[in-house]
This record gives C-alpha cells, structure tokens and sequence, in this order.
C-alpha cells in the first residue's frame, strides 16, 4: 500500500503505554525546533571562523608539512570511537525511549549501565592510545626532528577523545531534553579554551607540535565539566549508582550497538582513510595540503550533525509514541529541507573554490580548487540523506546498514589506494573514491532500505533529494562563471558574490524549490522560533 496511514512499526512500548508527558515532550521538541537549529547554526558558524583562522596560523607558525600532522593525528583517533560509538548511540537510543516513558527506574538503569560500559571501553583504550602514540613515528611519513613532537601531539589528542567519550554520558542529558541552546554554551567555552589556550603557549613558548594537542586536551576537560553541569541540571533524578548497573540492560545495548560499530567502522573508512593515504603515498608536505582544504568537508559534516543532533530525538520521539505516519511526513521534509538548505554552502564551496583559497592560504593553494570541488561536491547528497538514519537507529534496524557500509567503506579504501597508486591523477584521486563510493551508498541504499523498513513504495525518499542536487549544480555553475568574469581578490569581493548568489538561490528555493504547505512550515517554524525569543 501507498499510505503513510497503514504502515505499521514495532512499537517500544505496548498500546496505551504513553504517558501525557511524552506528548508534552513531543510538543516542546517541536517547539524548539527553530531556537535549536539556530543554536547549532550559530555553533557552525564559529567553527567556521575559528577554523578560518586555525588553519594558515598553525600553518603560519608550524609549516604546511608538520601542520599536516595535526589533522592526520585526530584522523587517526577518530579510529578509536569504532568502540565508543556504537555504544554511545545505543545508550542514547535506550535513555531517550526511557526518558520519552517517563520512566525514571529504566533511565537510571540505563544511564548507570552506560556508565559502567563506557568506563570498561576507557580502560580498553588507554594502552593503545599509549601504544599508538609511541609508535606514530614509525607508522606515518614525520618530517626529520619532530618524531617527540608528533608522539607528545597523538598522546594528548587521544586522550582528549577519551576524555569527551566519557563526557557522553553526560551529554545525553541535554540531547535528551532538546537544550542544544545550553550545550551551544559549554562548546562555546570549550572551543574558546582552545583557542585562547593555543595563543598563549605559542607566544611565551616558541611555537611547537605538542601543544596544539595539549590545547586539544584541556578542551576535553572543560567539556566534561560542561555536560557534568547540565546533566545534574535538566536530569536530577539520574544518580550514579552502581547497584543499578543492569546485565541485561547491557547485553541489549551491546547487541545494538555491536551493529552500529560495524556501521562505524565503514563509516571511518569513507571519511578517515584520505589523509592516511596522502601521508602514506604522497608524504607529509602533500597530506599537510590536503589536511588544509579537507577543513571545508568536515564542516559541512560538523552542520549537519547539529542539524541531525536536533532531529534524532525527534524521530526517536515518534517512534517510541507509534505514530509512523508522523515519522515518515517529519523524515521526507527533513530530507528535502537539508538538501536544499545545503546545496547553498555546498555550491558555492564548489564555484569559488580557486579565489577563495587564493585569499585565505595563498595563491600557492589556489591549484587545490579542484580537490575542494571532488571533496565537497557530492554532499548535496550525501548529507541531505542524514535524516534517514534517524529511521534506522529508532527502529533498530542497522544490522544490514552496517555491513553495507562496512563493505562500502573497505571498497573506498581499495579504490582509493588503487587510485592514488596507479590511476597518475595525484592526490584528488583519493577525494575521487570517496565521492564515488559514498554517493552510491547513500543515493541508492540508503533511501531503498529506509523505504523497505518503513512499508513504503521504494522510491519514496528518492524525490526528495532532487531539489537540492539541482540547487547545488545551478549555484556551482553560476559562481563559476561569477568568478571567471569578475576579480575576486579579496574576502569582501568573496562575500559579495555570495551574498548576490544566496540572495537569488534562496528566493527561487523558497518559491519554486517548496510547495505549499513545506513554505506554511518554514514560516511557522520560523515565526515560532521568534517568539521564543522574544
């Protein structure tokens, strides 16, 4: 059948079960949807400016080649979170679902079982953190005289990550409770630490690898102590107490999360193998140059995982209270919406990518324009389908995603590897594997099986990435031609082809891009994020 209205879904909770301040919880989800967005927004833009700034001043102060380094360095403990995010997904699945019950026993037993968990996955990951910091000279291509430096700069950047996993325990509490407003504050002083932190130890101290991670770490801190606060304010009634660790609790968190380590797994492979690469085949000068422009993916990843970070417990909401029909019309907007929302970026990312490196690193880097377009490019796509996850993670149904992925992901490897070594395309070839083997996952599995979970004819989710791919080749193409046309020599020129192109793109979306009743949503979400301000 094609109606939304008879699709049936293996409810958490039995009929009835649903306690009035589950919808209430719904209700205050929805309502700060817009206030949450524009938290995330807002931390995105930071990023970005911070990120603007970090990348030629480390460049500035260490050399391109030992910048190289720093990225590849918190490439390589990405690897790390194969065992701590599975885990983390699944506990925040379980308490979300708990607290969604109002079921304050299961949430403590949840939590304190996810506490006990992530402690055991600490203990398990403190050796080889100690092990791979030792042995990082030996595995990647260091510039002669900072072997100490890189072991100082992946020791203290491994613990940093291990630090904040054990601050996700905490974090759940305002996800949860949809604060992303407060949980915008704590990074906001985390990230400021950092920065301020680097500043000072560059300047009463010569400049040096080691402290970049050293800032990377006291970051960390402050982030545990952030969430430690917001936790014991929005979730009182959740106390660590390790007589309530629950076996059972935990042999069901492990099943799912076992799953989503796989997914995980994959998931590095696709987006943590291309610096690796580029040291190990092209060495530290060439992975330092794509180090730096890979700055423009991961934020583009870093905005849509706050956008998802807004969505997911909203997906999980509807889930836990049966309303599939909810679930499904939330999940195709949502689609839609991001796609267009970030072929803007995405677009013009990809037509000034030459004058914008020219002005912000040199006009050395300005030949780096086309491995920009060949890293960002197919994120019209590839992120628009973000909400779809969602699905999967509040049903449970991640068994088939993460071998997919996983087998994906080993494909990337083998494709990127082959590329780099054979294919004479230098180091856009391992940008090149990426686009390919994403976008034919996440174009065509993972709106199929989403489609198949939920009962639905298999195209269902297909149209709505249409908007946005088309956006993003429209935009493309016209700042390409904008730029071939006008000189754009400085960030003024920059933002004013932008601003033009966005001021078009944006008005033409909202007119021909929507219909009726996606406009009606976008001005209630906005008008509704504004009295919630005022």
């Amino acid at each position: 059948m094609r109606s939304d209205s008879v699709i049936t879904l293996p409810s958490p909770v039995q009929p009835g079960a649903i306690q009035p301040k589950s919808s209430a919880r719904l209700a205050e989800a929805r309502q700060r949807l817009p206030i949450n967005l524009l938290a995330n927004i807002t931390w995105l833009v930071l990023n970005m400016m911070v990120g603007l700034w970090y990348t030629p001043y480390l460049i500035g102060h260490l050399g391109v080649a030992v910048y190289g380094l720093v990225p590849l360095a918190i490439s390589v403990t990405n690897y790390m979170s194969i065992l701590t995010d599975g885990f983390n997904s699944a506990v925040s699945r379980f308490l979300m679902i708990d607290l969604a019950r109002d079921d304050t026993r299961a949430a403590n037993r949840t939590f304190n079982t996810a506490v006990a968990g992530s402690s055991a996955i600490i203990a398990i990951l403190f050796p080889i953190a100690l092990l791979m910091a030792w042995l990082s000279p030996r595995l990647f291509n260091v510039p002669l005289g900072y072997e100490q430096d890189a072991r100082w700069l992946v020791w203290f950047t491994m613990l940093a990550f291990i630090t904040t996993a054990f601050a996700s325990n905490f974090a759940i509490s305002s996800y949860a409770h949809h604060r992303f407003d407060l949980r915008l504050l704590v990074n906001v002083i985390r990230l400021g630490a950092q920065v301020a932190s680097i500043v000072v130890l560059f300047r009463v101290l010569s400049p040096q690898l080691w402290q970049v991670g050293f800032a990377l770490f006291l970051s960390a801190i402050l982030l545990l102590v952030g969430h430690g606060a917001l936790w014991r304010r929005l979730t009182p009634d959740l106390r660590i107490k390790l007589d309530l660790v629950d076996v059972s609790r935990l042999r069901h968190i492990l099943g799912f999360s076992g799953w989503v380590l796989i997914n995980q797994t994959g998931s590095l492979l696709f987006l943590n193998i291309d610096l690796i690469v580029a040291n190990l085949i092209f060495g530290a000068r060439v992975a330092g140059q794509y180090g730096a422009v890979v700055i423009f993916p991961t934020l583009l990843r870093t905005l849509l995982a706050t956008v998802d970070g807004v969505l997911v417990p909203i997906v999980v909401t509807l889930y836990a209270q049966n309303n599939p029909t909810g679930l499904v019309r939330f999940c195709r907007q949502s689609v839609k919406l991001i796609g267009l929302a970030i072929s803007l970026p995405v677009g013009l990312l990809c037509g000034l990518a030459r004058p914008l490196l020219t002005v912000w690193l040199g006009p050395e880097f300005s030949d780096l324009s086309w491995l920009v377009v060949a890293l960002v490019g197919h994120l019209c796509i590839n992120l628009a389908v973000i909400p779809l996850f969602s699905i999967q993670v509040a049903t449970n149904n991640v068994r088939v995603p993460g071998m997919v992925t996983l087998v994906m992901g080993v494909a990337n490897t083998i494709l990127a590897v082959t590329l780099a070594k054979w294919s004479g395309w230098g180091y856009i070839s391992i940008a090149i594997a990426g686009a390919v083997a994403l976008t034919a996952k996440n174009a065509l599995f993972t709106p199929l099986y989403n489609a198949r979970i939920l009962r639905l004819p298999w195209w269902t989710f297909l149209p709505s990435l249409v908007a946005g791919s088309v956006g993003c080749l429209a935009i493309g193409l016209g700042t390409y031609w904008m730029a071939s046309i006008w000189t754009l020599a400085s960030w003024g020129q920059l933002a004013l082809a932008a601003g033009i192109t966005s001021g078009i793109y944006l008005g033409t979306a909202y007119c021909l891009g929507l219909n009726a009743d996606e406009r009606h949503l976008l001005i209630s979400e906005i008008r509704r994020g504004i009295k919630r301000w005022q």
